[in-house]
């Protein structure tokens, strides 16, 4: 078993023991299928370069005294773990990226504390399960000029298909107007 690893599983509380190879292999195949593509140079040294002169030119949200506070002094680029989907057929993989040690990873917590701090947004539509999802569905009082429309939509970030999606629902709202 010394060519084993122990992952995580996506949904649950429970470990995965594949082997090494397998897991490289399920990786790569996300990769590709999803068109990453592979770069000449790590550009994390650059954008660390350009980040405390963009965060001077920012006096009304940083203040200078912050700036060093805000720069990770030694950033490297996110790295990806992928969890084992065990519910799917083929065990397929969840990445998950750890963003931690990246240049502008404290820059964006302090953003959106500051964002939160003024805009005060309500997070009504915030949704932390399915059990909380079929309570709020119960709650909603919709007649017959409503469509409720829901997307199952695969490896979220990196396959949003914004334009199909746009598409269909505006071929459905006509549908939905003409009738």
């Amino acid at each position: 078993m010394e060519n084993a690893i122990i992952v995580k599983a996506d949904k649950s509380k429970t470990s995965v023991i594949l082997y090494t190879d397998d897991y490289a292999e399920k990786v790569h195949t996300f990769l590709n299928d999803n068109n990453f593509q592979t770069i000449q140079t790590n550009p994390t040294d650059k954008f660390q370069k350009l980040l405390p002169k963009t965060l001077q030119q920012c006096n009304p949200i940083v203040n200078k005294n912050q700036i060093n506070y805000l720069l990770e002094k030694k950033p490297q680029p996110p790295t990806l773990k992928a969890q084992i989907k065990i519910q799917k057929l083929g065990n397929l993989i969840r990445p998950v990226i750890n963003n931690m040690n990246a240049p502008a990873y404290k820059v964006t917590k302090y953003l959106i504390n500051k964002l939160n701090a003024y805009l005060n947004l309500d997070h009504q539509f915030t949704i932390k399960n399915s059990i909380n999802v079929a309570e709020d569905l119960t709650k909603l009082k919709v007649n017959g000029n409503y469509r409720m429309l829901t997307y199952d939509i695969k490896d979220l970030y990196a396959n949003i298909p914004t334009k199909e999606i746009l598409r269909i629902t505006k071929l459905l709202l006509l549908k939905h107007n003409d009738a």
